[in-house]
């Protein structure tokens, strides 16, 4: 890891002087950021610092100062006032504490992660030492509540603050470059600079003309746009900015249209609660697709900007692709400093940014949309099958049609639901279901089956559909003896609430019936159509509670698996159906 310079020290030793003072146990951070703006004081004629720095330690110091002096001065403050800021909001924390600490201050949890950032920062950046703008950066990125309101209280930004720091820290550190051998490596490559890609390359300062601030606004706003929240803040955010970098506005506003009713609603305005934007202008600068800078005496204003006195104002279509999606509005009270055509200039370029972001954020709104519909579309099928549709959704491949196949499905309904269930309120029918459908869904889906649909208190699944799946009867009969069990379980747990339980019977024929989905592209559902979903109601109808009966079609694929009982059920129209009663599934033979 780099080692700390020698200004490093210095800061240290003012940071300790300073919580001896406010009487801390410990150095905090705004300690460190005290002693962090105190070095050129502390390097001056009586300064005091001990040891004495020699000549060439003053001289490296100095130049380590004067690039976090350069980031304050972009940033609009100075260190004297952040200094006096600090102690002022240190003593109102503390009250009156007596300095009586004379004995070693350590560095507190907070500030020893400060140095470990800071030592992060300056091994990021390749260089060999870590020097005082990498103690500042890491003490404005601490977030620590007191360096961040005393930067405030003085008008700056914190935010810009940060930026401006990270810019001059590549200097820094190319003024303590890790040694280099006297030739390269054949096939070496020689690194000439670094900088931080997070923040804008340009950044407006207190010394910039108006033309370098519009320009570092056009570098800045990626990365505005690029930050997280909802549109509407991102939009309020640039709304500001703007208002920022062109002195004379007074008042701002981002109208979209809405792609349902076509109507412009207010997204974002500034000063808040006072919008000043007409919609007159709007619309002509949407179906023109023309910007527009109007000034009074050239162009009267409609009613509603003459009614906050707007002197000037600029009107820009966001477009995209060929179409409008709203509007930026920026009105001036001034009537020294009407808006000009390099505003408008500026104006049409963020509202081209704008139109994209915003075209953007719709597109994954959409997106979003539609995949939780298709979701919701395939809530039937287990995990494993929600996602094969899923990915033939994503290539366009999931689209109306079925197959015939055959297929295995159970037939699931509790015995005696009705009177049961007469004396309940109908919420507590509704709950009862959704305990029961809970753990029999979770069941089916453990086994790959798919809920085809629940027909009141019952479940048809299907089993080898939408997907093929050789094994389909097999799974079909572990699902249905996980569904026993899984009442089973729910009922002990109803039973220990007071509630009523319930008893299901299951029927499982395999037959070839026609399955796929049906409907329209905006109307889609998977559906089961055939004799056998007919004869698995029968067996179904004729299961007692508790019992699983088996077709002799299924039997004729599980009979080497399961162990059964024959017997046979009585039906109303189609006479006598030979049945096999699953008890359970054969041990597996070990291998001799």
């Amino acid at each position: 890891m780099p080692e700390f310079s020698f200004v490093i020290s210095i800061a240290r030793q003012a940071a300790a002087a300073e919580a001896r003072h406010h009487g801390s146990p410990w150095i905090e951070p705004p300690h460190l950021m005290i002693g962090v703006c105190s070095i050129k004081k502390l390097l001056g004629p009586g300064g005091g610092v001990n040891p004495a720095p020699s000549d060439a330690q003053r001289a490296e110091a100095l130049l380590e100062w004067d690039a976090w002096e350069e980031s304050l001065t972009d940033a609009s403050v100075d260190a004297p006032a952040i200094r006096r800021a600090l102690r002022d909001r240190m003593s109102t924390a503390q009250g009156d504490v007596s300095p009586g600490n004379k004995g070693k201050i350590g560095r507190s949890p907070a500030s020893r992660a400060v140095f470990a950032e800071a030592e992060r920062l300056a091994a990021q950046a390749g260089g060999s030492q870590v020097g005082l703008i990498h103690l500042a950066a890491a003490l404005i990125d601490c977030n620590d509540p007191h360096i961040s309101a005393a930067v405030m209280r003085l008008g700056g930004s914190v935010e810009l603050l940060r930026y401006a720091v990270r810019r001059h820290m590549l200097a820094t550190t190319i003024r303590f470059p890790t040694p280099a051998p006297d030739q390269p490596e054949a096939g070496t490559v020689m690194i000439a600079g670094r900088m931080d890609a997070t923040i804008a390359p340009f950044l407006p300062s207190a010394q910039s003309s108006p033309v370098e601030a519009r320009a570092a606004f056009l570098y800045e706003l990626p990365l505005l746009f690029g930050k997280g929240g909802t549109a509407a803040e991102l939009l309020q955010v640039v709304v500001s900015r703007m208002a920022d970098v062109i002195p004379s506005v007074t008042h701002a506003a981002l109208l979209v249209r809405d792609r349902i009713t076509g109507e412009l609603n207010l997204e974002a305005h500034t000063p808040p609660g006072s919008p000043a934007a007409s919609l007159q202008l709007a619309e002509q600068v949407l179906a023109s697709k023309e910007a527009l800078l109007w000034v009074r005496g050239e162009t009267q204003p409609t009613a509603s900007l003459d009614l906050h006195n707007i002197h000037s104002g600029i009107y820009a279509p966001m477009l995209w692709q060929g179409q409008s999606l709203g509007v930026v509005s920026l009105s001036s009270t001034d009537t020294q400093h009407p808006l000009t055509l390099q505003d408008l200039r500026l104006v049409v370029a963020a509202a081209h940014h704008a139109a994209m972001t915003l075209s953007n954020r719709q597109f994954q709104a959409d997106l979003q949309r539609k995949t939780e519909l298709l979701e919701h579309l395939l809530a039937n099928f287990s995990p494993r099958i929600r996602t094969l549709l899923l990915e033939r959704a994503s290539h366009g491949r999931l689209r109306l049609g079925g197959q015939k196949s055959v297929v295995t499905i159970l037939n699931s309904d509790i015995r005696g639901f009705t009177k049961q269930t007469a004396s309940l309120a109908t919420d507590e029918v509704l709950d009862l279901l959704n305990d029961y459908f809970a753990v029999l869904v979770n069941a089916i889906f453990q086994f790959d089956g798919t809920v085809d649909k629940f027909i009141g208190d019952g479940i048809l699944a299907v089993f080898g559909s939408p997907e093929p799946d050789p094994a389909h009867s097999e799974k079909a009969a572990h699902a249905a003896l996980a569904m026993q069990k899984a009442m089973r379980d729910c009922n002990e747990a109803r039973r220990a609430r007071g509630l009523i339980t319930c008893e299901i019977g299951i029927g499982i024929h395999s037959g070839e019936v026609l399955h796929g989905f049906v409907g329209s592209n905006d109307r889609m559902e998977f559906t089961v159509i055939g004799d056998a979903v007919n004869r698995a109601a029968r067996y179904c109808s004729g299961a007692k509670a508790g019992e699983i009966l088996l077709s002799p079609e299924i039997y004729q694929h599980l009979w080497r698996v399961v162990e059964v009982e024959a017997g046979k059920i009585d039906t109303k129209h189609e006479g006598e159906f030979q049945t096999y009663r699953l008890k359970g599934l054969k041990e597996p033979k070990k291998k001799t």
